[in-house]
């Protein structure tokens, strides 16, 4: 890494910076990510050690930390929970998805995220023409705190908004009296890129648009799921991201056709950085965005001033800049993506510039951008693809020379020329059509994702330690035998990583909290089995085509799946589906889509309709073993023993018939009663007599036909587990299910008020948590 070509000013603005994401690993210790980039900045210390270097760097470090505390305990509201009445503006136009308006407004100074969802057509209709940026209305609704993530390892939605200075969501029952437009240069930017998108999804066909719109103003909104998830399996997702790549690309573009217009060189550079902060704004601000438009500016700049700066400088300002504008850009994953890979392909050009041939160039950049990346990933995602490199040399060429060129080129042209644009938006459509089917035909045949899991603080540090050692090795030409071991030590230390789960000697249980639903996650130590007991769901209701949303909320997508890969689990050993009611077994589909099932338990009888018999197929399609169990039945597992306690017969009642399990986790007793209610509790006290249990799930999300008396005299359960959605249409936990359990003297979880309730164990001790905060609530249980 050529650190030594830094100037010594740029090596102390470089460590300015990276004492100002030092902020981070000292502020927030739920972001260790930061110390990765800690580490991979102040590596570069072991290469230039200067003393008055050490103490300018301790300085702006203490800048640093107070600019971030300040700034954290501004980040305050004057609003509170409830019912209100505002006048509020839009600061952007709004997205409208199906029936529901989604956008930030303004209001007494402070940002707020509003939530309003259409009550017809021609409300809609009317919405759509009369908002823009700029405009102001009443709104009469409810304010609320978005919740912090309620599952382990979850998008925490509190955070982000946070993050954005927003700390309440705007609930409206209706939106009045719209008045006023774009007035700032701001808003007239913000509806110049709404109107540009517009544009751009109007003009290119379906399956082109969103690829469009994502390259031209950074809005991805339009990519359907299936292109999205495509494109992120292989590893190519970061180019429908604005980021260096087009900003050069479009710098190159504006300077030649300036150049060749006659305008001078110094003009030329004065032009692009009046318009490389406009086309920031347009292109949505994003991090990335600015980031490579700063560093380009900052470029230009010297350049007119003729002051000596390397891209290494350039970055480091940048980075310093944007940090001091706002320093929570520092919890932005594209700003961490954007500054660690440029940072490590800047340091590390003697190592490109090595290799004489284009196509190992191109390699070289390709493996050094996916193994700075690495770290950050893993700890954000908790996978990689195993064909990014492969797939980066093919795709980044063709997007950079083609796609990109293409894109704008027929952007342009249509709205100079129409009839030249549409011809040339037609070839554009080909293109981006063919590099689609490309990555659908590829994500649809084979997996590419490699599952790690959350990584701890200690592995990721010890990456990009490891990560470096091995760079400077091939540059400094160290002994073969250091360059090996380096390289060795990070592909064992990635190894051990994929097999984590065989070396963890906890188990766990946690009722995850899917609203109103059941979903529970049983994984055995040392990896010796991973169950699911339901999948939850959400209950549909038939929809007008208007209402309908170009993408909506999955469970399975968006919360199951993100939770078993942060566990490192890319396995199920078995898929227990207690029943057929579709919050409980609603998302198996798409589970069985995402996730390898070797087995799926349903209980007898469990084909009572069209949805149990779509299941079956899938599975049987996919070669899955299904078995049905009842009464008296035993599930014997490598570490677990789980006893079938219902259903002994196929009644009426679906709830009734649940599968009903018993197993002893942890030294404790447990009971898992999908939706039983009060006739198959008597059923399971008739044929169990001596029946005990020290944790019980309660049936059917504790509603008032679920846990009688007898039922809890006999069981006398010293835990209760409730699953069930924050105020749920149907008042579920009632509150004599409640009292009943107070009276038992039984100890109550919920999942709407406590959110995911996890117990951990070790041989036959555990601790019962919550998340959140995901602490320990209980002690231990024995």
């Amino acid at each position: 890494m050529q650190i030594s070509k830094i100037s010594y000013q740029g090596r102390l603005i470089y460590f300015a910076a990276a004492s100002g994401l030092g902020v981070a690993a000292a502020k927030s210790p739920d972001h260790p990510q930061m110390l990765i980039l800690v580490f991979f900045f102040f590596s570069c210390l072991l290469f230039r050690k200067k003393k008055t270097l050490f103490v300018l760097t301790l300085l702006t470090f203490i800048f640093f930390t107070i600019h971030f505390t300040q700034t954290d305990n501004r980040n305050v509201s004057q609003f509170t929970e409830g019912r209100t009445v505002l006048r509020a503006s839009f600061s952007e136009p709004p997205e409208f998805d199906g029936n529901q308006m989604k956008g930030v407004i303004h209001a007494h100074g402070e940002k707020l995220s509003a939530v309003y969802f259409v009550q017809s057509e021609g409300e809609l209709m009317n919405l759509s023409k009369q908002i823009e940026a700029g405009t102001s209305c009443t709104f009469n609704g409810h304010l609320t705190h978005p919740l912090k993530a309620t599952v382990p390892n979850a998008f925490d939605y509190h955070d982000y908004l946070k993050n954005s200075r927003i700390h309440w969501v705007m609930t409206p029952d209706s939106i009045k009296d719209c008045s006023g437009g774009a007035s700032s240069f701001f808003e007239k930017l913000a509806e110049y890129r709404a109107k540009g998108i517009q544009f751009a999804a109007e003009e290119f066909s379906p399956q082109s648009r969103g690829i469009a719109a994502a390259l031209l103003f950074g809005y991805r909104e339009y990519i359907p799921d299936e292109i999205n998830k495509a494109y992120r399996d292989l590893g190519i997702i970061h180019l429908l991201a604005i980021s260096g790549l087009h900003v050069s690309i479009l710098v190159s573009c504006i300077y030649f056709i300036l150049i060749r217009s006659g305008v001078t060189h110094e003009w030329a550079a004065r032009i692009l950085l009046l318009l490389l902060p406009v086309y920031s704004l347009l292109a949505g601000g994003a991090p990335s965005v600015l980031r490579a438009a700063g560093m380009s500016m900052i470029y230009l700049a010297v350049k007119q001033l003729r002051i000596k700066l390397t891209a290494a400088d350039a970055i480091s300002i940048a980075c310093i800049v944007m940090l001091a504008a706002d320093p929570y850009y520092l919890f932005n994953i594209g700003f961490q993506l954007s500054f660690a890979v440029s940072l490590a392909l800047l340091l590390s050009v003697k190592i490109i510039s090595s290799f004489s041939s284009r196509l190992h160039q191109l390699t070289a950049v390709s493996v050094i951008a996916q193994a700075s990346s690495l770290p950050i990933i893993l700890q954000s995602f908790y996978q990689v693809s195993a064909v990014s490199v492969l797939v980066n040399l093919l795709f980044v060429p063709f997007y950079s020379a083609v796609v990109l060129p293409l894109c704008l080129g027929s952007f342009l042209l249509k709205a100079a020329v129409p009839s030249a644009g549409t011809v040339l938006i037609g070839v554009t459509d080909a293109v981006i059509a063919i590099s689609n089917d490309a990555a659908l035909l590829a994500g649809s045949r084979y997996s590419f994702m490699l599952v790690f899991g959350k990584p701890s603080w200690l592995v990721l540090s010890l990456y990009t330690v490891l990560f470096c050692f091995a760079a400077v090795a091939f540059e400094k030409h160290f002994l073969f035998s250091r360059l090996k071991g380096a390289a060795a030590a990070v592909f064992l230390l990635l190894f051990l990583q994929h097999q984590f789960a065989h070396f963890q000697a906890e188990g766990e249980v946690v009722i995850l909290d899917v609203g109103q639903g059941d979903s529970i996650y049983v994984s055995a130590p040392y990896n010796q089995g991973t169950y699911l007991i339901d999948t939850g769901g959400i209950l549909s209701f038939s929809r007008e085509a208007w209402q309908e949303k170009r993408s909506s909320y999955s469970i399975a997508e968006d919360t199951l799946v993100p939770f078993l890969k942060s566990k490192g689990k890319k396995t199920l050993d078995k898929l227990i589906l207690t029943h057929g009611d579709a919050d409980h077994a609603g998302e198996a589909l798409k589970l069985l889509r995402e996730v390898e099932v070797k087995e799926i338990v349903v209980p007898k009888g469990f084909i009572r309709g069209d949805f149990e018999k779509e299941i079956v197929e899938e599975a049987l399609a996919k070669g899955i073993k299904i078995t049905a169990l009842g009464s008296g039945d035993v599930m014997d597992d490598k570490y677990f023993k789980w006893k079938v306690l219902s259903p002994a017969e196929i009644t009426d009642s679906e709830n009734d018939d649940s599968l009903v399990l018993y197993a002893e986790i942890g030294g404790l007793k447990w009971i898992f009663t999908g939706d039983l209610e009060h006739d198959g509790e008597k059923r399971i006290l008739e044929a169990y007599r001596g029946l005990r249990a020290d944790v019980l799930k309660i049936g059917h999300h504790g509603s008032k036909g679920s846990t009688s008396v007898p039922f809890l005299q006999q069981l006398q359960p010293k835990i209760a587990l409730i699953s069930a959605g924050r105020k749920n249409r149907y008042n579920h936990p009632h509150p004599d299910v409640l009292k009943l359990l107070e009276q038992n003297g039984t100890k109550t979880y919920r999942t709407d008020r406590d959110g995911s309730i996890a117990y951990k164990f070790k041989g036959d001790n555990g601790t019962f948590s919550i998340h959140p905060p995901y602490d320990s609530v209980s002690g231990k249980e024995k």
